[in-house]
């Protein structure tokens, strides 16, 4: 039996957060031992220095710390799910991790998300409901195999969406506070996981914003696949609704889709890279502080309510809708005004004929220089006398 003793979550909690910290202080040093260092290229990627990619190692640390107290030290609430989140977080960590000192191909780690997403169903079949609450009493029964094949197509459309949101300081760091938070307010203290991922989060947001460090994939594809097992355990225990989530991930997922059919359209992969991201847009238009709160706050507003008021969820669903559609026209692309000339003709003047053309400027001829020069034999000085150098000569003509 594991041992138990007097405050053994505040120690571990304690522990796992100070780790955090302590990875964040010591980014640079960590990012160059473990080759995993952000270099600019003046196009996509255009922070003023070399930046490591440690953010999520710093999250995701602190969350095994937690997972392992509460599996050996205080083994409480359901063990299964706490084995997913340390055994499959740790090993969609380790995939982010791979990518990050030498990219992979995207086929390799959208098959590694859906193994990964495979084994933790099979560790845990609690996480496979019976249907789908959408909202207070309005729900969809499916069987068993459906909702797992809709599953793991979520959690790979999220993990990816989160990825590509994460191109500004703060944004994604910011979302996982969100999204923390509002799991803790779900899950009404049945566990501790969210409010060390919330803290946890906080540290590394503070890191992040001035762009100290990078969450880098380790912490894009880690971080959130454990956030969206903890979404799909609370809705399999009846504690959210299909629209909260919906709410909490419409910005995101939204943006992802829209972005794969305009590139797939113009003839690109829907994996190819670009700036055409909704972050990307705020940030041309408002600046990168406004653009981040305007990001952040229509998410956190909504998400918040959601999660607080369920019944309110179709209507925040609505608000996000008109917000996103709205941005989307403000930051569009428009053609530049074009400049107009306008030719007058004197009264009585012949219509030009067909084919004429109009000179538009001319270039003037030079006007002629009548000041003295010393071919002049002006200022006592003879043509031939070489006795200034040219620049001085020419100094003295300007002064003339």
């Amino acid at each position: 039996m594991a041992p138990h003793f007097p405050g053994a979550h505040e120690a571990v909690a304690l522990t796992a957060l100070v780790f955090a910290m302590f990875v964040c202080l010591n980014a640079q040093w960590l990012g160059r031992h473990l080759f995993v260092i952000d270099v600019p290229d003046a196009e996509r990627k255009r922070h003023a220095e070399p930046t490591p990619l440690v953010g999520g190692i710093a999250i995701l640390t602190a969350l095994m710390i937690w997972q392992l107290g509460e599996l050996y030290l205080f083994p409480t609430g359901n063990v299964a799910v706490q084995k997913v989140l340390l055994f499959c977080g740790a090993g969609v960590a380790v995939m982010g991790f791979i990518d990050d000192q030498t990219p992979t191909y995207p086929l390799v780690r959208l098959l590694s998300l859906l193994i990964f997403v495979g084994i933790a169903f099979t560790i845990d079949p609690s996480l496979v409901a019976t249907g789908l609450n959408w909202t207070s009493g309005i729900s969809t029964a499916m069987p068993a195999w459906g909702y797992l094949a809709l599953m793991s197509v979520s959690v790979v459309g999220l993990v990816n969406a989160a990825n590509m949101a994460d191109g500004q300081n703060g944004l994604l760091t910011g979302l996982f506070l969100i999204w923390a938070l509002c799991l803790t307010l779900v899950s009404s203290g049945e566990s501790f996981c969210p409010l060390i991922l919330l803290g946890a989060s906080a540290i590394v947001f503070f890191f992040n914003l001035p762009g100290r460090l990078f969450l880098g994939d380790c912490g894009s594809y880690g971080v959130t696949f454990v956030i969206a097992i903890l979404t799909i355990r609370a809705h399999a225990g009846g504690a959210l609704t299909v629209a909260t989530v919906i709410v909490w991930f419409f910005i995101p997922v939204t943006d992802c889709l829209r972005l794969m059919i305009t590139r797939r359209s113009s003839g690109r992969s829907p994996l190819s890279a670009d700036r055409d991201h909704f972050h990307h847009r705020l940030e041309a238009k408002c600046g990168t502080h406004s653009a981040l709160a305007l990001y952040l706050g229509a998410v956190a507003v909504t998400s918040i309510t959601a999660a607080a008021l369920p019944d309110h969820a179709v209507i925040c669903i609505a608000v996000l809708a008109v917000f996103y559609s709205v941005a989307l026209w403000v930051t569009a692309a428009r053609p530049q005004q074009q400049i107009v000339f306008r030719f007058d003709r004197p009264a009585g003047a012949p219509a030009p004929s067909p084919g004429t053309v109009v000179k538009l400027a001319t270039k003037a001829p030079p006007e002629p220089d009548d000041r003295p020069d010393f071919t002049d034999g002006a200022f006592g000085v003879s043509a031939q006398d070489s006795a200034l150098s040219y620049p001085d000569r020419k100094s003295a003509r300007q002064a003339g």
